[in-house]
């Protein structure tokens, strides 16, 4: 049985290229008609409770989906929260423990946007969206020296522990970027599990499809099929072919030639890793 495909997605809205350079602001209509999608497949929407029940065995039920979200922006509880409830769709939210009712300052170029506080976690938690750990600040794992990767990793558990009243069991990295020691200080953390992009690593680097507004609803449905992963990690070899089928196939928004990034692989890029 083939295991859940995981969606990750970031920020909900309608933005413009220049307030959304890193292509994360997905609308709430087109939210509405991905999931629709998937339910008119017969999708079969976990919790994460549901997730990591199947994970020992790898075994979940016919064509399972996780849904992620990431950072913590106030439009998951404006925008998205209302369409996932309609759906009847649970989600996971990863937050930054240090940067509660902040803004998102973390990407070169990207207007800030306001995050989420106490009270809006708690609210999106009541409509079936719980909160999981995203590390601190948002800052990469990769290279830092170990007491700045115990902030990020266990004081960032510790610290939503105390805010929502249960230990976190689920991590997901800045930007998807982990290495050994970021994956070994997040099980020694307490962790089950965590989540990166596409490059998965067993249980602590879980891979994710990511969701974003350049994508048609030809992109959306070729990126929920099984095969997806590998054609992308080819295509990702041979970037002629890469950029080749997005001018194929399009983009959901901007003119001109569509950038073949996703906002993860474009974060990792503005910061040099």
């Amino acid at each position: 049985m083939s295991a859940p495909l995981i969606l990750m997605y970031h920020a909900f809205g309608e933005r413009s290229d220049a307030s959304d350079p890193y292509r994360v602001f997905v609308p709430a209509p087109v939210l509405d008609r991905q999931l629709g999608t998937l339910q008119e497949r017969g999708a079969h929407f976990l919790d994460l409770d549901g997730y990591l029940a199947g994970l020992p065995t790898r075994t979940w039920p016919a064509r399972s989906v996780l849904v992620t979200i990431d950072d913590g922006y106030t439009s998951t509880l404006t925008d998205a929260a209302p369409v996932l409830a309609r759906r009847r769709v649970p989600a996971v939210l990863f937050a930054l423990a240090g940067r509660l009712e902040g803004c998102s300052d973390w990407m070169p170029g990207m207007p800030s946007e306001p995050l989420l506080g106490l009270d809006g976690l708690r609210e999106l938690e009541a409509h079936g969206v719980r909160t999981e750990v995203h590390g601190w600040d948002h800052r990469l794992l990769p290279g830092l020296p170990p007491d700045e990767l115990h902030r990020q990793v266990a004081q960032s558990r510790a610290a939503f522990a105390d805010l929502l009243g249960r230990p976190p069991v689920a991590y997901a990295y800045a930007s998807g970027a982990h290495d050994v020691a970021a994956r070994a200080a997040v099980r020694r953390a307490g962790y089950t599990c965590a989540f990166a992009v596409h490059a998965a690593c067993g249980p602590y680097a879980l891979q994710r499809v990511d969701v974003n507004p350049t994508d048609t609803d030809t992109t959306f449905r070729m990126k929920t099929q099984p095969w997806w992963p590998l054609a992308y990690r080819t295509a990702g070899r041979l970037a002629p072919l890469r950029r080749g089928i997005h001018l194929l196939v399009g983009s959901a928004r901007g003119a001109g030639t569509p950038d073949p990034l996703g906002a993860a692989e474009q974060e990792l890029a503005a910061s040099g890793r």
